[in-house]
């Protein structure tokens, strides 16, 4: 291979580089020790130089990958489809994945990429084949949230995925959505006019795979730590127990984020991950200001919360009953959260939750979490 005069420029690198497919824990100390792929580019392509922890195989691929008609495609499609790109490297790149386990060593997008740092965001996820229940209100809980200046991610699928960004687009807050193929396709093709829209709306389209990379079945379930990743905070709408949405609860439950689980049918098999996530202690709710009460985004939380002080029957008798009170109106919190707050020993917090349930104050909720009471 010739010499190139002009090395590309910095996304058609980065689609050269991203399209070997190398793994992360390779690629991303590559991209560290040369300082971009415009240099790995040279080193490998024009100078020819071995790189050490590379293997054979591995340089031969990159090698191979920069054919001038490879390079020239790359060009055309990411102008066409108005690709650009940031790496681990660049400051642009969000700091919500750039710690975890796998990050993306480079991704692609189209749009509006500091909607990655949005101060709220929140992924919500669930079946493709989702009941009309669910479809429903995913879009209803969605507009809710992102009406109070929530950005919903979600993986443009069909069912739950496209009524949770069709509900945000509603709200009028932008979207996110992180796909499974190069960004030159769209999968599911039904869904195109929804990606233009996220787009023209001041959303993002993210993708960590090459332009001319199918959307093959197994890119899902990995590009889900990324929709987690990006996120606050997972929020389960409709799910069988094994489903791609799961694999997304897990990455969340990995990276620490909260879960949230809407608990939908009790008796239908479509919700069976959702009883499974609440009886383990995902946090329940069925509106969108439950959520925002429990994230402590609530711009005027008085106004669900119930007001403790309205009457005497209600006010908290002594400090160990003011402070659970206190520590409550932040958010919905576990017993022993409520430990780590409030310093009370166990068996003292445990007197002290029993007379505010007594006296209708606090309520317990699935998966032993605590909140004040709506009653």
């Amino acid at each position: 291979m010739k010499r190139l005069k002009k090395i590309p420029d910095k996304t058609i690198c980065e689609a050269w580089l991203a399209y070997a497919e190398l793994p992360s824990d390779t690629l991303i100390p590559l991209i560290y020790k040369y300082q971009g792929a415009r240099s790995v580019f040279d080193t490998i392509v024009n100078k020819k130089e071995n790189i050490g922890f590379l293997s054979s195989e591995q340089q031969k691929k990159l090698f191979s990958g920069a054919d001038d008609s490879t390079l020239e495609n790359f060009s055309v499609l990411i102008n066409q489809h108005n690709i650009l790109s940031a790496s681990i490297l660049d400051s642009e790149y969000p700091d919500s994945i750039r710690h975890i386990e796998d990050p993306p060593p480079i991704l692609f997008y189209q749009g509006n990429l500091e909607v990655l740092n949005h101060k709220r965001r929140i992924a919500m996820v669930g079946s493709r084949s989702a009941s009309y229940t669910g479809l429903r209100n995913t879009r209803s809980i969605a507009n809710e949230l992102s009406s109070q200046g929530v950005s919903i991610i979600s993986g443009l699928a069909y069912g739950i995925d496209t009524q949770s960004h069709r509900g945000c687009l509603d709200g009028g807050s932008p979207t996110i959505a992180v796909v499974g193929s190069g960004l030159d396709k769209t999968y599911p093709d039904g869904n195109l006019s929804l990606k233009i829209e996220i787009v023209e709306k001041n959303g993002v389209i993210v993708s960590e795979y090459a332009p001319t990379v199918k959307p093959y079945g197994y890119h899902f379930p990995y590009r889900n730590r990324i929709i987690s990743g990006l996120s606050h905070a997972v929020v389960l709408m409709e799910a069988r127990i094994r489903s791609g949405s799961m694999t997304t609860i897990d990455h969340a439950l990995k990276q620490g984020k909260d879960v949230f689980c809407y608990p939908g049918d009790p008796e239908s098999i479509l919700f069976e991950g959702n009883r499974i996530l609440l009886r383990d202690g995902a946090r329940f709710f069925t509106t969108a200001k439950d959520i925002l009460e429990d994230m402590n985004w609530l711009d005027n939380p008085s106004y669900v919360r119930q007001n403790i002080d309205c009457s005497t029957e209600k006010r908290p008798d002594n400090p160990a009953e003011k402070a659970v009170v206190q520590a409550l109106e932040k958010g919905t919190l576990s017993f022993e959260q409520i430990i780590s707050v409030t310093g009370l020993s166990s068996s003292e917090l445990m007197s002290t939750i029993t007379l505010l349930q007594i006296k209708k104050m606090v309520e317990l909720l699935p998966g032993k979490k605590y909140r004040i009471s709506r009653q």
